[in-house]
């Protein structure tokens, strides 16, 4: 895990996310344990390993957080592919069954996945957004 946080010489990050992954604590409760913002401690929690290779690139899965873990869902930042951790485990084909979304409702899976593929690519430009700016006001405190 220590290859995960290069630049935490005090173990802040490490701490963090021990503590948000292995723990039922509340995001509360963690950040004010470790005096940081809720913003602060959401830019030190890392995506968890969910140990299951990406059925289109076969890079690693990751929940990319403990609601998503608790639901069962993954996604992989490599090239885009997400949904339901057991129909993605169980192996897929052309028109599989995918959870997406908070809705949790099934879809059908198109190979192609151009359309699931633009509407994460949104997604994940605007979190970077929201990301960006709350690491904009953290450091100008």
């Amino acid at each position: 895990m220590a290859s995960m946080f290069p630049e935490d010489p005090d173990g802040t990050a490490r701490k963090a996310n021990d503590l948000y992954w292995n723990s039922d604590r509340s995001v509360n409760s963690i950040a004010e344990e470790m005096e940081l913002s809720k913003g602060r401690l959401y830019g030190l929690i890392r995506p968890l390993d969910a140990n299951l290779a990406c059925p289109n690139c076969g890079e690693g899965m990751v929940h990319p957080n403990r609601t998503a873990r608790e639901r069962g869902y993954v996604s992989c930042a490599a090239c885009g592919e997400e949904g339901d951790r057991q129909a993605i485990s169980g192996g897929r084909n052309g028109s599989a069954e995918l959870w997406v979304g908070s809705t949790a409702s099934p879809v059908s899976g198109d190979r192609d996945g151009s359309s699931k593929n633009r509407i994460l690519l949104g997604g994940v430009l605007v979190g970077a957004a929201m990301g960006a700016l709350v690491l904009g006001y953290v450091r100008s405190r």
